[in-house]
């Protein structure tokens, strides 16, 4: 599995949970998550919904092969044609019968990424196929990188194109459209249904940026009454509901109980261990939510660095402002500033350094100030 994941879905009527006719499935050891809306205006779209995203999920079709999908979606129609009980429907429900039901259909598929491959080093492949409204949000750092394939809330005001449960010599109008792009350990993938994507869009567009990590703290009952007042507010769409959060691994990972576990950071003989970005290691957890043994990160190497002199500093780091080797006419203040300038530039240049190292430039600084004073400080006298 190369993510961490979890679903809210909340029918329209909260008192009528059975008519929830959204659908979602997830093949976590496989990298798939899917998501489909019912048309609630058809007849049967909740099983229909529930047949397309439990098929993805166990044998994703080639929308782009014409015979393979052709053949694909004509047994899943035969499997919706098995399930549905037609005994006791109205007359009305009976008319709805000739044109069966609708759904739209959004999965994401997560892969190593092939070697040819431009800047593939460190990635996870990311493909996506979509037809109809359901979308996909892709965010980084908190910005939003891509929505697809709905680019702007008023493309959620037309009617979707959507597939259909009986094949009504129309299936050469149901196009799908795909990306296939890289995306990094740590990106977070939100696949949601058309309500909460015009919300988000919507937010995104007034330069509101939501706030989804705080969706992995939630409870049920927070999301629901949130939905709710949204709802109230007229800033949701009285519709089903259907949010999924995938957060981007690397390397097959086991899902925690209860959202992600906290890393914690390396200890040993570096006092503090600077922040790191996730990587195929830190990812990886077994089924009981502790790490999965594998390869050992590079450890962080600790540069000692001797206070004697600042001749003595090691060659590979930096440095940007060269120490004098005759004072200053300036003085001892002006001459002073200058060595601070030097340290401070040389530490700005260390990425990834340990506190005892630092420590050490402050030192080191400190000790060469003292110098300075004692062998300069007699003469501006």
């Amino acid at each position: 599995m190369q993510f961490h994941s979890r679903v809210f879905a909340l029918a329209k009527d909260t008192e009528q949970p059975q008519q929830y006719e959204d659908s979602y499935a997830l093949d976590a050891a496989r990298g798939i998550a899917v998501v489909a809306d019912g048309v609630s205006s058809a007849i049967f779209s909740r099983a229909w919904a529930n047949i397309l995203t439990e098929a993805v999920a166990a044998d994703p079709p080639n929308p782009f092969d014409p015979e393979g999908m052709a053949l694909w979606l004509q047994l899943r129609r035969q499997t919706w044609h098995e399930q549905i009980d037609t005994t006791g429907l109205a007359w009305f429900q009976k008319a709805k019968m000739a044109l069966g039901a609708f759904s739209t259909l959004l999965w994401v598929q997560l892969s190593s990424p092939p070697e040819e491959m431009e800047g593939a080093a460190g990635t996870v492949r990311l493909q996506c196929f979509a037809i109809g409204d359901s979308c996909l949000l892709h965010i980084r750092d908190g910005q939003l990188v891509r929505s697809f394939p709905i680019q702007h809330s008023s493309e959620l005001e037309a009617n979707p194109v959507v597939l259909g449960s009986l094949d009504l010599n129309r299936d050469h109008l149901m196009q799908f459209v795909s990306i296939d792009e890289l995306c990094y350990p740590g990106d977070l993938l939100i696949l949601c249904t058309d309500a909460v994507a015009d919300w988000a869009l919507r937010s995104y567009e007034a330069g509101i940026a939501v706030d989804w990590d705080r969706y992995w703290e939630v409870s049920e009952e927070q999301w629901v009454a949130e939905i709710v007042d949204l709802r109230n507010q007229q800033m949701m769409r009285y519709d089903d509901a259907t949010m999924m959060l995938l957060q981007v691994c690397g390397e097959p990972a086991e899902t925690p109980a209860g959202g992600i576990e906290e890393e914690s950071l390396p200890t040993g003989d570096v006092e503090a261990a600077v922040e790191a970005e996730p990587d195929a290691e830190t990812c990886a957890f077994q089924e009981d939510g502790t790490e999965q043994p594998g390869e050992a990160a590079d450890e962080i190497q600790v540069v000692e660095v001797p206070v004697d002199s600042a001749a003595d500093i090691p060659a590979d780091i930096p440095r940007a402002v060269e120490v004098p080797e005759k004072p200053s006419s300036a003085g001892d203040a002006e001459l002073t500033e200058m060595i601070k300038s030097a340290s401070d530039q040389i530490t700005e240049h260390i990425d990834q350094a340990s506190d005892k190292m630092l420590r050490g430039l402050r030192k080191l600084r400190d000790k060469a100030v003292e110098k300075y004073q004692e062998k300069f400080g007699e003469k501006d006298e």
